[in-house]
């Protein structure tokens, strides 16, 4: 009776060991790492070339109607006119031509065909073209806005900006600066007989750049762009992150790891003892029984 008794209390006292030796350390989590990163903010401004207008960002005010350039998704530039007037806005588009650094494109593809229908993209009213041997001409009627239809001309994507900078600040930027420029030369007229014309012509370039230090929680292994508000912005990670903390928790969590492990051994030697009579003794002497620790997550960069 009294060796099922002993027998009874020791595989308790075994089974309540082998439970507290599986528990793990109460670890630490790692902390949020965050990375220094320097982000250039292109702003685009426009340089008013037939002198014409008051430019209001990206806006060119003229006598009777506005012209609204934006910057699409795709990093395309295009345009919206708006007739302010009581008259009829005339565009000629045969003479219409978008620049890239200089070199010359007329604006829009198959002018004088009838696959072109731009005159139809006219909010609230509807406008005419009037083809002859001089040009093709197209009415914007009063107050209302009619948009650049992209995939009816040569307008091409925008990528090339000038260099990354590193100088925190705000820089001012020249035409000049820029790897390349966009330029619009639109033809207009309010004279129905199309006998006085003049030209609607700007260029748009990037004007400024702000640099910023700051940080981020992700990892950036490449450049990263996108377009924000009519603005390019690049972010480039700038060194390695502050590892102090999280090299402190490695620490912490190591130190449990390790003090769990010695009480586990030590444990094992006593139960060990204890047992000895039995073949449990033994392998619990030689730490056989029980599980250490896993190890925690690394989170600094120092190995322990």
């Amino acid at each position: 009776m009294r060796k099922h008794q002993f027998q009874s209390t020791l595989g308790m006292y075994l089974f309540m060991f082998l439970l507290v030796s599986c528990a793990e350390p109460n670890y630490i989590p790692c902390p949020t790492l965050n990375y220094p990163i320097i982000e250039n903010i292109y702003s685009f401004g426009i340089q008013n070339m037939d002198e014409s207008a008051k430019v209001d960002n990206l806006t060119c005010h003229y006598d009777g109607f506005d012209v609204k350039y934006n910057i699409s998704e795709n990093f395309m530039i295009s345009m919206e006119v708006v007739n302010n007037s009581n008259k009829s806005l005339i565009i000629d588009k045969s003479k219409s031509y978008v620049l890239y650094n200089g070199y010359s494109t007329q604006l829009f593809k198959d002018v004088r065909s009838s696959r072109s229908t731009t005159f139809n993209n006219v909010q609230d009213a509807i406008n005419n073209v009037q083809t002859n041997e001089a040009g093709v001409s197209m009415t914007i009627p009063p107050y209302s806005k009619w948009q650049l239809p992209l995939q009816e001309t040569n307008v091409r994507e925008v990528k090339m900006i000038p260099d990354f900078n590193t100088s925190v600040g705000v820089h001012s930027l020249t035409a000049f600066d820029n790897k390349e420029t966009i330029e619009f030369i639109i033809p207009y007229s309010y004279d129905y007989s199309l006998a006085k014309w003049n030209t609607c012509r700007n260029r748009l370039y990037i004007n400024s750049v702000e640099v910023k230090n700051s940080y981020s929680n992700i990892n950036i292994f490449e450049d990263q762009m996108w377009l924000s508000s009519n603005q390019y912005r690049i972010i480039r990670r700038n060194g390695e992150p502050d590892y102090s903390e999280a090299n402190r928790i490695d620490a912490i969590n190591m130190k449990k790891c390790k003090k769990h492990n010695r009480a586990v051994n030590a444990s094992h030697i006593f139960w060990g003892i204890v047992t000895l009579p039995t073949i449990i003794g033994p392998l619990l002497a030689w730490g056989s029984l029980g599980d250490r620790c896993h190890e925690p997550q690394q989170c600094g960069n120092v190995y322990w």
